[in-house]
């Protein structure tokens, strides 16, 4: 049998394109970089992201709506006038079928994967799916969720986990990553993040925060991945409490950093907690307030009620409660055991490889059924 031709379309965030570069990844190891072609809407994450990892790209310039009736209309606009664009790409390419990841770039992909009756399959990351996802069912055959979902969609859902990047399948032991970081490599580690770009809160809460964890610099020390913009802020923040820490703005080694740690500040986006998950890096989450349909709160739930972290909202962003959480969970060994052992038991690691296996059996590239038929099929 010829080898498929996947592509892969979606973006926006390093959340929906972590996924994308998984399941690139998977299909290169299987079939080589000639079987698989990805679709973006060309932000600088996106080409920075995709670009490091040396695939083939091609951008649809879609607007993402904001709240006014122009903005929803320039979406509508781009998104007709960029599915020419991608249906002759498909074609150029030869594809067999086209895997949505999230994102807006995602719908004039399966608006032209569908006027070439190409089977359409849609991933899912968050808990309550989005506008895309719930618009893209409309075409798809299966969209694959990384967790129970909130809503009903128009076809056939099944929960198999997040794709992971293969640095995540493989990483350093903690000891290595922490000493390649410069780290002490028995000190408990957390690691302050916000997603790809970092988030001001977060960063902001923290360094103000960092004077109450003078009697605790001793016990514990400091990842931050803080952004562009807060990235000295938070170094000088550090540097005067004298607690050893290593500050980027951004890396493309985040597997190291995520191996290196033992509990994480973060946002509560599906992408950064199955990265983490996949660690066993147990998590404060607190979900962006603003975040649509208040997504990241189911979330954050989700891990809560397995025990692999605690849901912390951005409005108790305070010292004291901060500080608390501090011991609580990175600095109190046994709870940090605890949630590191809930995280390891709610990831997922064969994600990629179970859903590529699904998708090339649906499309009839594969002569067995999938490890993954003896999982448990959840319909939304």
């Amino acid at each position: 049998m010829t080898a498929p031709k996947i592509a892969i379309a979606g973006g926006g965030t390093g959340g929906h394109i972590a996924p994308a570069l998984a399941l690139a990844e998977e299909i290169t190891t299987r079939y080589g970089r000639q079987s698989v072609h990805l679709f973006c809407g060309g932000n600088d994450l996106e080409r920075k992201m995709l670009g490091h990892a040396a695939f083939e790209f091609t951008c649809l310039q879609v607007k993402r709506p904001r709240t006014t009736m122009r903005s929803k209309a320039t979406t509508v606009i781009t998104t007709a006038l960029a599915v020419p664009a991608a249906r002759k790409t498909l074609k150029q390419f030869g594809a067999d079928t086209l895997i949505c990841v999230g994102g807006y770039a995602g719908l004039p992909g399966a608006m032209a994967a569908s006027l070439l009756r190409l089977p359409v399959f849609s991933l899912e990351a968050n808990a309550v799916p989005g506008k895309v996802t719930r618009t893209i069912a409309r075409f798809a055959r299966v969209c694959y969720a990384h967790m129970p979902l909130t809503r009903h969609l128009d076809c056939r859902v099944e929960v198999a986990g997040n794709p992971i990047r293969a640095g995540f399948l493989c990483p350093p032991s903690k000891e290595d990553a922490k000493r390649a970081l410069g780290l002490h490599t028995n000190l408990p580690t957390l690691l302050i993040i916000g997603g790809s770009q970092g988030a001001e809160a977060l960063n902001d809460a923290m360094i103000s925060a960092a004077p109450t964890f003078e009697k605790l610099r001793e016990r514990f020390q400091i990842l931050h991945i803080t952004g562009q913009q807060d990235r000295e802020r938070a170094q000088q923040a550090w540097r005067r409490l004298r607690i050893r820490h290593r500050v980027t703005a951004f890396t493309h080694n985040t597997a190291t950093w995520f191996a290196a740690s033992d509990v994480a500040l973060t946002r509560s986006g599906a992408g950064t907690i199955s990265e983490l998950l996949a660690l066993g890096v147990p998590m404060l989450m607190v979900p962006y307030p603003h975040a649509a349909d208040d997504h990241q709160r189911a979330n954050a739930n989700w891990v809560a009620g397995h025990g692999a972290g605690v849901v912390v909202p951005q409005d108790a962003l305070h010292a004291p409660r901060l500080r608390e959480l501090v011991e609580r969970w990175v600095t109190n060994d046994d709870a940090r055991v605890q949630g590191t052992q809930a995280a390891k038991t709610l990831s997922a690691p064969n994600a990629t490889s179970i859903i590529l296996d699904r998708i090339l059996h649906e499309i009839g590239h594969s002569d067995r059924a999938s490890d993954a038929d003896q999982m448990e099929r959840a319909a939304a």
